[in-house]
């Protein structure tokens, strides 16, 4: 194996085992392209303070080029001796250009360079992300559209609680999702300060133009304090938080659509194409999506949870550690991507069941309409309420629907109750048109629709 960079001051050779376990570029060299990034703009700062020549900073920026389309083709070829992609594209250039490529590391430290080119992945992925998140809430926007007038029992601790619009039910995911959207907005924006030029964690002894870096990288600014800049992990523990907190709100939807396409409900049906089968009962259709929506948010959680146990006792500036933020970030990333692809073609296949819908509406959430009756005739809410509460008992012992119950029934609970309110509860399920601002009635769904709508133009 060949000498490690910094070896020259060791009188023995790295054992292979500590070789094995330093070694990162089996899970790193996914930063490539921000790597070769952040070494341009380097090689440019060098040769604006004059460390460069322009002969030099060319062969360096050439031969940059030459290594990131390698790697785009899958050309570049990992040495055993690589320890991670900062090296292995050192190495590289350093092959291809000769001297040159020895003065590219001039002034910085792998510190700095792995803090920036992780803050670059972090910016771009978090707003790929985004958009992704963009695209369900859009098909889930135009679902609860379709579905605005549609009644759809509401569920508090999984038991009937009230008629809603089905699209006002649709559009709760849709909030949830816009707020994981916007705070990966604040992530990508709290990712961009460059760290650049921090070296070690002192400060480059190149007098580079920092800002310069900052704004030719895509930064906002340069970073204020170079310790901190080293040490800091909190933009990747932002992303991985914001990851969970999405894995949570897929989770609670997944369920609901897990339970609303169950026999038992049949509420919704899954297109073929994104269901599975049983190796045993042939007459089986499962909603793995959904499964795997709510079983990996675990697996997000785990990430965030792993990693923020891995930097909580660490001391101030760049310890090896660190190594370790990538693996779950890269996994985060990998399967939010897939979950919100598979997400996406799911959502599109969805078919809803109006009929299922209306036979399985307990006919007691009508007891809502007695105590908006008896309100409405001046009688106090608590007492309203405890007479619509007896009135469901003698239903239920009865074994009837509340619009069932024979007129001398209802007087008996109340004087106030009369044949309006027979008239009030034969009425079927419906929407209504006008009601209160956020609640379920066509005209909020409708400015729901237009208020998220326009979010998503803006974005």
């Amino acid at each position: 194996m060949a000498k490690k960079v910094w070896q020259q001051r060791f009188a023995q050779p790295l054992n292979p085992q500590v070789h094995r376990l330093n070694r990162s570029i089996d899970i790193d060299w996914r930063l490539y392209p921000y790597d070769v990034q952040v070494s341009t703009v380097w090689a440019q700062a060098l040769e604006q303070c004059g460390l460069l020549s322009a002969a030099e900073s060319t062969a360096i920026r050439e031969g940059l080029e030459t290594v990131g389309r390698e790697w785009d083709q899958g050309q570049f070829k990992v040495a055993e001796e690589d320890e991670d992609i900062h090296m292995a594209i050192e190495r590289r250039l350093g092959e291809l250009i000769g001297d040159p490529a020895k003065k590219l590391h001039t002034g910085r430290s792998r510190n700095d360079q792995v803090a920036t080119d992780l803050r670059l992945y972090v910016r771009d992925h978090a707003g790929q992300l985004g958009q992704s998140i963009g695209q369900v809430m859009a098909i889930l926007i135009d679902m609860a559209e379709e579905q605005a007038k549609q009644p759809f029992p509401g569920y508090t601790h999984l038991q009937q609680a009230q008629v809603l619009s089905l699209g006002q039910w649709l559009l709760a995911h849709v909030w949830s999702l816009k707020s994981d959207q916007a705070f990966l907005a604040q992530v990508a924006g709290a990712a961009g300060v460059c760290p650049l030029g921090s070296a070690a964690l002192g400060g480059s002894t190149a007098p580079v133009d920092r800002t310069w870096i900052a704004r030719s990288l895509g930064f906002d600014r340069p970073s204020e304090n170079s310790v901190e800049a080293v040490s800091s992990r909190d933009f990747v523990m932002d992303l991985l938080y914001g990851l969970s907190r999405l894995g949570i709100h897929l989770s609670r939807m997944a369920e609901d659509f897990i339970l609303t396409s169950s026999q038992e409900f049949g509420y919704v049906t899954l297109d073929d194409s994104v269901a599975t089968g049983s190796s045993l009962l042939a007459h089986k259709k499962n909603p793995d999506v959904f499964e795997l929506l709510r079983g990996k948010s675990g697996r997000l959680l785990g990430d965030l949870t792993g990693f923020m146990t891995t930097v909580k006792g660490l001391p101030t500036g760049y310890n090896k550690d660190l190594q370790e933020d990538k693996t779950p970030l890269f996994d985060a990333v990998d399967n939010t991507e897939i979950l919100l692809a598979a997400l996406k073609v799911t959502l599109e296949g969805v078919t809803f069941h109006p009929e299922a819908v209306d036979r399985q509406v307990s006919p007691y959430l009508k007891a809502e309409r007695i105590v908006a009756y008896l309100t409405d005739k001046g009688v106090a809410f608590r007492d309203a309420y405890g007479i619509a509460g007896g009135l469901v008992k003698e239903a239920e012992s009865r074994g009837v629907a509340l619009e069932e119950l024979p007129l001398e029934a209802l007087q008996a609970a109340s004087p106030h109750l009369d044949e309006g309110l027979l008239t009030v509860l034969a009425e079927g399920w419906s929407v209504p048109a006008e009601g209160i601002q956020g609640g379920s009635n066509q005209a909020s769904v409708k400015g729901q629709i237009e208020a998220l709508r326009g979010w998503l133009g803006e974005q």
